[in-house]
């Protein structure tokens, strides 16, 4: 929090007695420090006065007048209505406020009075009547002839009460410094102090602009400073050529894309730094980020050190297990596997735990590939010097920290195809460089993607008959496992291929392969896989759906990241309104990754609403996961930061991260540039 220092209790503000403290504590407010925090969510001008004459129904406007009669009206007249006239004798115009249960205004509104109005005017007959508003008699800094701020409120707290409240309060800002003070000014912005009470309490327009911006490049640097880590102690300098990666690059049948090759030569001169690095690996679906991790790898091999690759799911552990013995194995390196079902001794189908374990003491392996197995006790390693994590927003920041705990002088590598916004990785992975792969494989045709109503299903399972019967495959994705009670109400829920109308809700993955497997496809093989199922009949269906036995794998979003099945050319997801955008993404790039052109149907509520389809049309419209991400970030907002709780981050109360990219950017800069130099102001609340 930037006024953390501002522990004074609310009472010690002018007219806050206990009732008001009651109040503002439903807002999460016990400080003046807090108070001054609660921002504001909106702005409203209120610096203009408007004639009577000129009032617009449906508009806010900021009235004088005067009092010309009092009127009851309601059952048994229990509701005042007070007639206005404009203050100005000879000036046309005339307005009522309805004074719902306000009957006391009667007495402090008396005919004649001059007063202030502040109020959204309706035209109801010939009359001009605002049953909504804010009113006063004499001058009120806290309300009128000035841009006022617009609160969240809750119950008991009135709008009124909290302005005249954060008045007073910034009062306690005077004089007050923060660390962050020296910052902004070189950034030509405002102090935090000057900027959190012109916030409350803009002078204009332009003001209010300057208070955001300087509000919010400090809260960035805030948290910037938070992520950066005490750097790392120096290590001996990292000795490989480079040769080793290049024998692996030369002996592909392909050549590498032009942004494979740079984030491949970024990695390599960070490995080489004299101290631990980290990055964050971000690329487009299918663009080949396993292979430039693999490469990186080779580096640290090569520097007879060992590696350790981390992913989520023992599915996608043995997809790279087998993916990195093809490429790395016929130059000796020994890549090993260790996942929750590795037997504790050997087996007919491989190698125990402990004699692997033993093994990898020994570095006799040079790349263990693993889930969250790897992060056990138990595992130790020979001289561990990189650790690679897959997927990376799926483990938490204490795991992914957890070797590097125990292996100091390792560096970090994590990789994401989860499209994040520039903005926000720059935000919550501050303390990381940016590799970033674009670029797709040539000659991989970008995946033609179909929106359809649920009523239009029939439609689409016509269209995947004819991608088998040409010797396609094909996903289903459902949004569920099992069948809930309201599901086997209303029953499957899937059209079949013949015409019949879809009946809602959307089928569980269990009832959809039971459909599709007896009635709309019987002459294909029809899997089913979801993350219930024991591992191995996980790993024998997957493997029966990549050899060709199976025609139709129905799944839940097991499938979303990891797995490649060149010849699946149509995925069909139904239920899609109930998915993010980024997951949508990840299940369109399942397909699409070999010769053969890719299809993803989109199957959503025939009652979803505008919304909802704009978010849907997104991905209609672009195959760029960047863009997609970027415009899930405006749709939908930042929500909770992947990592910032669980991390101690301090809350982003200003700073827009659709928005604040620039400021992001300069706050990094600032930061790092401020971590070699005395006195640099430590964050509240971060750790290190």
């Amino acid at each position: 929090m930037l006024l953390a220092t501002l522990t004074a209790p609310l009472t010690s503000l002018r007219g806050v007695g206990p009732a008001a403290v009651r109040a503002l504590g439903r807002l999460g407010v016990a400080t003046v420090g807090d108070l001054l925090q609660h921002f504001p969510r909106d702005h409203e001008d209120r610096s203009r006065l408007t004639p009577l004459s000129a009032v617009l129904p449906g508009r806010p406007v900021v009235v004088q007048a005067v009092v010309t009669a009092h009127g009851w009206f309601g059952p048994r007249g229990r509701h005042l209505r007070v007639e206005l006239g404009p203050a100005r004798s000879g000036e046309p115009g005339s307005a009522a406020l309805l004074c719902f249960g306000r009957r006391f205004l009667a007495r402090s509104l008396p005919v004649g009075t001059r007063i202030t109005v502040a109020a959204v005017f309706e035209r109801r007959g010939a009359a001009l009547e605002a049953s909504s508003f804010e009113v006063q008699r004499g001058a009120d800094p806290a309300s009128f002839g000035r841009i006022i701020p617009v609160y969240p409120l809750a119950e008991g707290v009135r709008p009124l009460l909290l302005r005249r409240t954060m008045l007073a309060a910034c009062s306690c800002l005077q004089g007050l410094d923060t660390p962050w003070d020296a910052y902004c000014v070189r950034r030509g912005l405002l102090p935090v102090a000057a900027a959190v009470r012109a916030l409350h309490f803009p002078a204009d327009a332009a003001a209010l602009r300057r208070a955001r911006s300087s509000l919010a490049y400090a809260e960035l640097l805030q948290l910037q400073l938070a992520l950066h880590r005490r750097q790392a102690p120096p290590r001996a300098p990292r000795r490989f050529t480079g040769a080793l990666s290049d024998l692996v690059v030369r002996a592909l049948p392909f050549a590498l894309t032009g942004d494979q090759e740079a984030a491949r030569r970024e990695i390599a001169a960070g490995l080489r730094a004299p101290r631990p690095g980290a990055r964050l690996l971000q690329g487009e679906v299918g663009c080949g980020k396993t292979l430039v991790a693999l490469l990186a790898a080779t580096c640290v091999i090569e520097a007879q050190e060992q590696v350790a690759l981390i992913v989520p799911t023992e599915l996608l552990a043995r997809q790279h297990a087998r993916t990195a013995a093809g490429v790395l194995a016929p130059w000796g390196i020994n890549v090993a596997l260790l996942t929750g079902s590795t037997s504790p001794e050997a087996t007919r189908g491989g190698e125990g735990r402990q004699s692997l374990l033993a093994a990898l003491r020994a570095r006799r392996i040079d790349l263990l590939v693993g889930t969250h197995a790897l992060l056990q006790g138990d595992v130790a390693f020979g001289r561990l010097g990189l650790v690679i994590v897959d997927e990376q927003h799926r483990f938490g920041v204490a795991q992914r920290r957890h070797l590097l705990a125990h292996n100091p002088g390792a560096d970090l590598l994590l990789m994401t195809a989860t499209p994040i916004p520039r903005s926000l990785a720059l935000t919550v992975y501050g303390d990381l460089e940016l590799s970033l792969i674009r670029q797709l494989p040539p000659g991989r045709s970008p995946v033609r993607t179909h929106l359809a109503r649920g009523d239009r299903l029939p439609e689409v399972l016509a269209r995947v008959r004819r991608e088998l019967a040409a010797g396609g495959q094909a996903y289903f994705v459902a949004p569920r496992i099992g069948e809930s009670p309201a599901a086997a109400e209303s029953g499957s829920g899937v059209a079949r291929d013949n015409g019949e109308a879809p009946s809602e809700p959307i089928p569980d993955a269990v009832s959809l392969h039971a459909t599709l497997s007896a009635e709309v496809y019987p002459e294909f093989g029809v899997g089913l896989i979801h993350g219930a199922m024991p591992e191995q009949r996980k790993h024998d269906t997957m493997e029966a759906f990549r050899n060709g036995g199976l025609a139709v794998l129905v799944s839940t979003t097991v499938v979303e990241v990891g797995v490649d099945v060149a010849n699946a050319t149509g995925m069909v997801v139904l239920g899609a309104e109930r998915f993010g955008l980024a997951t949508l993404h990840q299940l369109r790039g399942r397909v699409g990754r070999g010769p053969r052109q890719g299809y993803a149907f989109f199957v959503y509520s025939s009652s979803l609403a505008a919304t909802g389809a704009a978010r849907l049309r997104a991905l209609k419209e672009t195959g760029d996961g960047f863009e997609i991400a970027e415009r899930d970030l405006t749709l939908r907002g930042p929500g909770e930061l992947q990592g910032l709780r669980q991390a101690g981050m301090p809350e982003l109360r200003v700073a827009d991260l659709g928005r604040d990219l620039a400021l992001a950017q300069q706050a990094r800069r600032d930061a790092r540039s401020a971590l070699a130099a005395p006195g640099t102001p430590r964050a509240a609340g971060a750790g290190d």
